[in-house]
């Protein structure tokens, strides 16, 4: 009776993770918080913020001036509480990834940039960025979305130097490089509070210089304004998402958010937030990427699946090349990894015993497999149950 009721909560929750992976659309946000400003009433700001992401209900979130308390131990931060009462509404685990930059409101509060995610995260990391008015950083994820791994960053700039920002989107577009380079994903997106409007020296950085980056709400809106500041009379544009050209996706529409009070005059923050959805470009690929050409890079259906003892992992190459078999677990931590220098062209496979790199048994569940060479990324989901 234990082994039949085991067997239908993972048919349950296989559905449930099919339904998440199944999405045709991608949806990001970029948001100021205003963090806890004195006499803005913060924690009603928080409530009413978190019930309009409920009905938005994205998928990646860049959150810039999350605030905890100095005096606490984080359990007060925003961004938690946020992903918390995400997971809560829609019953799936939501991913809060946060630094510190520097102490805000006389040094009462830690203030964060943070990226939240629906979606597993592979990989993390931040940068110190030049020293402004305050420290900045700039974070970044790549996370399994439904469309294959994403590159996600997020960053706030400094709001006083024009010659500071230039500095800092430099250092910005190295690290993404950089990333790019080590962790391949079909797309590459960055958000953030700029402190900058459009056409001037550090965004024309991204927007007018290869690697080039689209400013996705420009994009899907040509002759509006998108003013994000301040929100209560909106006269400057400085919040953004930005989309690197040569990804995968295609920008279906992009939107102002948090753009009506909740209350008279009352904002959730002292800036609107933006909202850009994306479409897949390619209707070939899938969870899997597969795809019929022989000559195709290609990660197919694992087999068994769902399995117990052991799983066959497939893939082909389309020319010799290095490549990497990842395993990782439901949370993001690689668990099991498989590493070919020059591999041949053509299908090879490996077999995964459920077991980690210690040889230990893992439990019932559901992982991903991610499948990286040269400039080529897939990933496929796997389920064992015991």
């Amino acid at each position: 009776m234990i082994k039949i009721l085991s067997l239908c909560f993972i048919f349950l929750f296989i559905t449930d993770e099919n339904l998440l992976f199944a999405q045709d659309t991608l949806k990001v946000i970029s948001f100021n918080l205003a963090g806890r400003k004195p006499g803005t009433d913060p924690d009603k700001r928080l409530f009413h913020i978190i019930q309009n992401l409920k009905t938005l209900n994205p998928d990646i979130i860049g959150l810039q001036e999350i605030n905890e308390a100095v005096t606490l131990s984080g359990s007060d931060n925003q961004g938690k509480l946020i992903a918390d009462s995400l997971s809560a509404f829609f019953g799936i685990p939501y991913y809060l990834y946060s630094i510190t930059s520097h102490l805000s409101w006389d040094n009462q509060f830690r203030e964060q940039i943070g990226i939240i995610s629906k979606f597993p995260v592979l990989q993390k990391g931040s940068i110190s960025l030049t020293l402004g008015a305050f420290p900045r950083k700039a974070i970044w994820n790549q996370i399994q979305t439904s469309f294959g791994s994403v590159n996600f960053f997020n960053t706030h700039l400094d709001y006083l130097n024009t010659s500071v920002r230039v500095e800092q989107i430099k250092e910005i577009k190295t690290f993404i490089t950089e990333k790019e380079t080590l962790f391949p994903s079909g797309s590459t997106i960055l958000t953030g509070d700029f402190n900058t409007t459009p056409g001037t020296s550090p965004l024309l950085l991204l927007t007018d210089m290869n690697p080039r980056f689209l400013d996705t709400f420009k994009t899907a809106n040509p002759s509006a304004t998108g003013n994000t500041i301040p929100s209560n009379s909106p006269s400057s544009r400085i919040d953004f998402i930005f989309y690197k050209k040569d990804g995968d996706l295609t920008i279906q529409s992009s939107e102002l958010i948090m753009n009506k009070p909740y209350s008279s005059s009352l904002f959730c923050s002292d800036h609107l937030g933006v909202m850009t959805t994306f479409l897949k470009t390619s209707t070939g690929s899938s969870v899997y990427g597969y795809s019929d050409s022989k000559n195709n890079f290609a990660l197919f259906p694992s087999y068994p699946n769902p399995f117990n003892p052991e799983t066959t992992i497939s893939y082909r190459l389309p020319l010799p090349q290095n490549v990497s078999v990842m395993i990782y677990n439901s949370i993001g931590q690689e668990i099991r990894r498989w590493d070919f220098e020059n591999q041949s062209s053509g299908n090879h496979s490996v077999r995964w015993d459920g077991k980690d790199q210690f040889n230990r048994e893992v439990s019932t569940g559901i992982y991903f497999v991610n499948l990286v060479s040269g400039g080529f990324t897939k990933t496929g989901k796997l389920v064992l149950v015991k």
